[in-house]
């Protein structure tokens, strides 16, 4: 069974320590980029993860944060610079990629 992006990170909200070891908002970014760099495809929804999820939590994070960035970065570097704590950004991540995936299915991609 091929796993996808969206699978992943469902069974890794469930149990994030299983995956990563220890509640580290970098590990999980590295995880999931080797991961991509593993599994990308543009035609799929890993790739369109990889390619539009950086712009796209910028974006959300710019209307619903109030908060300006002068710079294009990952999703990274936008949540970090939203949340105090590793806890804050595992959350925020988890519900922006919900909101993400939510909106793909609306538009009809799988």
């Amino acid at each position: 069974m091929e796993v996808d992006i969206k699978t992943l990170i469902e069974c890794i909200k469930k149990r994030p320590c299983m995956y990563i070891g220890e509640l580290n908002f970098d590990y999980l970014f590295h995880f999931l980029n080797g991961f991509l760099y593993h599994n990308s495809s543009k035609n799929n929804i890993n790739g369109i993860f990889e390619h539009e999820f950086d712009e796209w939590v910028q974006k959300w994070i710019e209307k619903n944060k109030n908060i300006l960035f002068e710079e294009e970065r990952n999703y990274h570097y936008y949540i970090q610079n939203v949340c105090k704590t590793q806890e804050e950004c595992f959350a925020l991540f988890f519900e922006l990629c919900d909101i993400f995936f939510d909106e793909l299915q609306n538009k009809g991609t799988k």
